[in-house]
């Protein structure tokens, strides 16, 4: 929405992230094969991770398209070392019987965690957004918008008034970092759970 970008041109703006993700998880999947050991990728990744999401919790009102692609391809690097691997590493640490059991048992997991840090996230946003939106905005300005400023669709934010669209610019990007920091933080304890891999 900062950008001005429709749903379909909001999809295609993942394509860098996609792209980063393709490159590394084919990548280990193929050094994983000649090597025969998977370790160094978690690590390498959520490291990875962590440097991504702390360059997307930068962005700002007039952060360029090609910078936020740039910062989203490094998130995918990171994202591409992780994924398969550590299901990887959730098959090598059962027997043969029990694989069927471990890999939907990860699948579930990762369901789960997927679901709750969406949630978790998007309230932060949300609260986020609304404290911003009531520090930078006049009330008086805020309580004349229909459905309030904090829900404000993409039309109806082209026709505010200019300096309540940059307060409220702002306040969008100003709530988007916070979710970005907060996941980098995520990120950083799941670097340091990757050590433990055996």
């Amino acid at each position: 929405m900062v950008l001005g970008a429709s749903p379909t041109g909001s999809g295609l703006q993942i394509l860098p992230l996609m792209g980063g993700l393709l490159i590394t998880s084919i990548t280990s999947g193929q050094l994983i094969s000649r090597t025969g050991t998977y370790k160094p990728f978690p690590i390498a990744g959520t490291a990875i991770m962590v440097v991504g999401l702390a360059l997307l919790s930068t962005m700002g009102p007039h952060t360029t398209r090609l910078t936020a692609s740039a910062f989203m391809f490094v998130l995918g690097l990171g994202l591409g070392l992780v994924m398969q691997v550590l299901v990887l590493a959730v098959q090598n640490a059962v027997d043969y019987k029990d694989l069927g059991v471990a890999t939907s048992g990860a699948t579930l997991f990762r369901s789960i965690g997927g679901s709750v840090g969406t949630a978790v996230l998007g309230s932060i946003f949300s609260n986020r957004l609304s404290s911003e939106v009531a520090s930078l905005i006049p009330r008086s300005a805020a309580s004349s918008l229909s459905g309030g400023v904090a829900r404000l669709s993409s039309s109806s934010l082209k026709r505010l008034p200019a300096p309540i669209h940059a307060a409220y610019l702002t306040a969008f990007t100003d709530a988007l970092s916070t979710v970005f920091e907060v996941a980098a933080v995520v990120a950083a304890f799941a670097f340091v759970l990757s050590w433990a891999l055996q």
